[in-house]
């Protein structure tokens, strides 16, 4: 398996590092947001090969493996509002890639930022790569899939 690329849209660095250490070396941050306003500008440039300044250390601004895969929330800030005009977003630059969304109903323990931050982050990331394996036998990480899945 090659290493799958992803954007994670979280709320903490300290937790987006942790997370990202811990999907480690399957998977890659290659860009980390903590502005949801600042992700609907930013992530259609990132689909298309381009990585904006970064605001943060946590995303590699690796684009060797490929463009992301798909975009991950790990943090409330990003609500199914914010999913829906993210989606539109990459409608409008012709991309589809599907986005996870924590389970927040607590059967899993909620998403990337809940609780302790080493503890969660490792949870999360688990829950994530499991995910994006499903996703990836299923063929759903090759551009033509723009659902919206629970991690």
């Amino acid at each position: 398996m090659s290493v799958i690329p992803f954007i994670l849209a979280g709320q903490f660095e300290e937790v987006g590092k942790a997370f990202s250490e811990a999907v480690k070396p399957d998977f890659e941050v290659v860009y980390f947001t903590t502005s949801p306003q600042t992700a609907l500008t930013d992530i259609p440039l990132v689909l298309k090969g381009e990585i904006p300044t970064p605001s943060s250390k946590v995303g590699s601004g690796n684009l060797a493996n490929g463009s992301p895969k798909a975009i991950v929330v790990g943090a409330q800030a990003y609500d199914d509002t914010w999913i829906e005009a993210a989606r539109q977003e990459l409608h409008a630059a012709g991309k589809k890639v599907p986005i996870l969304k924590p389970d927040v109903t607590g059967a899993q323990g909620g998403g990337v930022g809940a609780g302790s931050q080493g503890d969660r982050a490792q949870a999360a990331a688990e829950r994530v790569a499991t995910a994006l394996r499903k996703l990836e036998a299923e063929g759903k990480l090759e551009g033509s899939d723009d659902g919206v899945y629970i991690y």
